[in-house]
């Protein structure tokens, strides 16, 4: 198993923050050939050079006293491919171990162990932030319109950050007599 990282000097409560680490781990996981970052609804707007690809999108944060938690959406998708219609010649009878001509259940398959390992690195091995509840990963095909198939992950992620009560004053002395 890989070391914690020791991360606490990194302002994870940044939204930049968040997003260039789930891009980093994405492009340095060993399946992934392609990560992007953005609203889900563009995402089928691309043909990438490479499968499979990934994507991060923070949808939600919530400020709290000593946290930020931000809700993520990580999609993992590869493009989906015809098996090639083997048969056997004198019965003519075909083997797919799965059901359908496609590899969409392989890369099912494939996209849920992606996911698994991204969230379990996440959530061992980095200090800086947890993640709050349950993971939900929820299955597509044809849910965009470039024949991609995948999983969906969407969690709550706790980035642990002093909010000082207040970093500026906001408040010329003519206004209010309120400081920081």
């Amino acid at each position: 198993m890989a070391d914690i990282v020791k991360n606490q000097d990194v302002n994870y409560a940044l939204y930049y923050n968040v997003l260039d680490y789930f891009k980093i781990i994405m492009k340095n996981h060993p399946s992934i050939n392609h990560v992007s970052q953005g609203d889900a609804s563009d995402f089928d707007q691309n043909e990438f050079p490479a499968y499979p690809v990934a994507n991060v999108m923070i949808s939600q944060s919530e400020l709290r006293e000593k946290t930020i938690v931000h809700t993520v959406d990580l999609i993992v998708a590869d493009k989906i491919k015809q098996k090639n219609n083997d048969s056997t010649p004198t019965t003519n009878e075909q083997s797919i171990p799965y059901y359908g001509t496609d590899d969409s259940v392989d890369i099912l398959a494939n996209t849920m162990a992606i996911i698994n390992d991204l969230t379990t690195f996440t959530q061992f091995s980095v200090e800086a932030f947890d993640i709050d509840g349950n993971i939900i990963v929820t299955p597509f095909k044809d849910r965009f319109n470039n024949g991609l198939a995948g999983h969906v992950a969407s969690f709550r992620l706790v980035s642990f950050a002093n909010r000082n009560r207040c970093t500026f004053n906001l408040l010329t002395d003519s206004d209010l007599d309120v400081s920081c």
